[in-house]
């Protein structure tokens, strides 16, 4: 081979190789040192791929260039949190099976109705293959598993919690007022007034004057018509029996063309949910609460002893 075309080859390729040494050095950025391992642009750019992609090709603005500078900071702190989590698991020695995997996706599928070729496209529209799908997923349920031996089975929650907890926020276990109502409705020739009037004095009973004038509804019951919230009352009804007290007798109102007296027979306000049924959802609100705190101080306290270097 002359030698001018040899120099030229060993040119080329000292220049080639150069520029693809400094390719792959800018692509492979160290970014972050994370104790003993590091975050690199490559890892950093894959975390970003799906919205890279969106925004690929388009001239963004400043005020875009800033979300974007943000977003990038945000998702790097994200990827040094899990990396510390990451070196926690290896640190306990904490494993997830093949078999853990495939009953969780088994798990998934059936909640949601799936068939393979579905979740299959689910997964890809995510932008994920099944096996980086399945990647994911492992690390997920391993964070879960840490989490469960470092932080939860820390969490008691003691009945005397629950039940102060059941105090300080009885407003929330209010019972809406509930009203037992009964009905007499009156025929054209009966004024509502004057046997409103009768009932008012004492004369007869709400119960008599039902069975004596009225054309409605449970005539043998005292006109009873069951119990009513009273936020679903109608408004004149509810202006009939406003301030009434229980078994008096409201003004008279109009019901399909014909005038009628109302009833208060019950008044249930200011009542409480029973303890008991709210027992299990603040035992679950006090854990969780407890849980975060716990972990708060958990992780706050690995990374004051995490060596963490960000390079730029």
């Amino acid at each position: 081979m002359p030698r001018c075309i040899f120099l030229f080859i060993s040119l080329f390729l000292l220049v080639f190789s150069t520029n693809s040494l400094a390719v792959e050095s800018v692509y492979d950025k160290i970014l972050v040192k994370v104790n003993e391992d590091i975050i690199t642009q490559y890892e950093l750019d894959e975390e970003m791929r799906p919205i890279l992609a969106s925004i690929k090709g388009r001239e963004l603005n400043e005020a875009e260039r800033e979300q974007l500078a943000d977003l990038r900071r945000q998702t790097l702190d994200r990827m040094v949190n899990d990396l510390l989590m990451t070196q926690e698991i290896k640190k306990f020695q904490i494993t997830v099976t093949d078999t853990v995997i495939d009953d969780e996706i088994r798990r998934m599928k059936e909640e949601r109705g799936l068939t393979d070729e579905a979740f299959e496209e689910m997964v890809k529209r995510d932008g994920l293959t099944i096996q980086e799908f399945r990647s994911k997923l492992k690390g997920l349920i391993e964070k879960q598993e840490l989490l469960g031996y470092m932080v939860h089975s820390k969490v008691v929650v003691t009945d005397s919690e629950i039940e102060a907890e059941y105090e300080a926020r009885r407003d929330n276990y209010l019972l809406e007022k509930m009203v037992g109502l009964a009905i007499l409705v009156l025929p054209a020739d009966v004024s509502a007034l004057e046997v409103r009037k009768r009932i008012m004095d004492g004369e007869l009973t709400f119960d008599q004057a039902v069975l004596k004038y009225s054309v409605g509804p449970a005539t043998d019951s005292g006109g009873s018509i069951g119990e009513v919230n009273w936020a679903d009352l109608a408004d004149d009804w509810r202006d009939s029996i406003e301030g009434v007290k229980q078994g008096g007798v409201g003004t008279p109102v109009e019901v399909r063309g014909q005038m009628a007296l109302l009833s208060p027979v019950t008044i249930a306000s200011d009542r409480l949910v029973p303890l008991e049924e709210v027992r299990d959802a603040i035992f679950e609100r006090l854990m969780e609460g407890k849980r975060e705190t716990i972990f708060d101080e958990y992780f706050e306290k690995l990374k004051q002893s995490s060596v963490i270097t960000y390079m730029n």
